[in-house]
């Protein structure tokens, strides 16, 4: 089964997911994987959802939101927090989105995402149940987190919200 599971791992979001998820404003998606020790998790948002804009930051108001933004989301252990008894500690962080790379601006019809994934070590992963997810308070524009969850318990599947913060499987 680990092996599937590390296949897993390496599909591209879409593929992990399904079918694409649809751009929705308030909404993000968040994708679970559990291989060995190792958790990985792959979120996609549009940039409403965590910004409330998604265009090229134009104010030095919008240009600190953007700071902030990827100061909060390279902090994975303050807005994931897996099962205390596993003991996982992050140990990378990878953020995609054209406001984060000066000069770039957002292409296509204007709906701009955020791509982001945030890889765990864990020291025990027999002991990995569930994941807290704390990124509400971070981005009020933000009401809702479809997760999908694939580790070796099989495959789950849960609708996150600012009162509902917990998937276990």
């Amino acid at each position: 089964m680990s092996c599937c599971l590390a296949g897993a791992c390496l599909l591209p979001l879409p593929a992990l997911a399904g079918k694409p998820t649809a751009h929705v404003h308030g909404a993000a998606s968040l994708q679970v994987a559990i291989d060995g020790n190792t958790l990985t998790l792959h979120i996609e948002s549009p940039l409403e959802s965590l910004l409330g804009f998604e265009h090229a930051p134009r104010t030095d108001k919008q240009k600190a939101a953007v700071r902030a933004l990827s100061e909060r989301l390279n902090q994975a252990g303050n807005l994931f927090m897996p099962s205390p008894a596993a003991r996982c500690a992050p140990v990378s962080v990878k953020l995609d989105s054209p406001v984060l790379q000066a000069g770039k601006q957002p292409t296509g019809d204007g709906h701009a995402d955020l791509d982001g994934e945030f890889v765990f070590r864990c020291e025990n992963p027999e002991a990995l149940r569930d994941l807290e997810v704390a990124i509400f308070p971070s981005f009020p524009n933000l009401r809702r987190l479809d997760v999908q969850v694939a580790g070796p318990r099989g495959q789950s599947a849960a609708t996150l919200s600012p009162q509902q913060r917990r998937i276990a499987w």
